[in-house]
């Protein structure tokens, strides 16, 4: 997730977006409506694949999305559940230097996380 967050930071995303966008409330953002719905596309296929519908794809191209960019978030979005399954079974760490969530940061609202029982 912190890649991600610095890459939408460095194509000037706020941070405040970024925040939104991590915690899965886009709509709280300033991004546009045609990428909100794709988003939750994404989110649907992350989280609950098996409500995924023909209605849903609809909405994205109602929204300006071509066939071919839904189908590359389609794709996309499953390799990388495959690759943090993937992680997730090996115990790979979180990038704490990078982007956290905001609950864990510290008081100042550096992205270092509190320790324990600071935050």
């Amino acid at each position: 997730m912190s890649a991600h967050a610095d890459n939408l930071q460095l194509q000037g995303v706020s941070a405040e977006d970024v925040d939104h966008i991590a915690l899965a409330n886009p709509s709280s953002s300033s991004i546009s409506e045609k990428d909100r719905i794709l988003l939750e596309f994404v989110k649907v296929l992350t989280l609950e694949p098996a409500r995924m519908t023909d209605e849903r794809v609809e909405a994205c191209r109602k929204a300006g999305w071509k066939d071919p960019e839904i189908f590359e978030a389609a794709f996309i979005t499953s390799l990388f559940a495959f690759l943090n399954r993937m992680a997730d079974a090996y115990g790979l760490d979180y990038n704490l230097a990078r982007w956290v969530p905001p609950d864990m940061r510290k008081p100042d609202g550096a992205t270092q996380p509190a320790p324990a029982g600071k935050r």
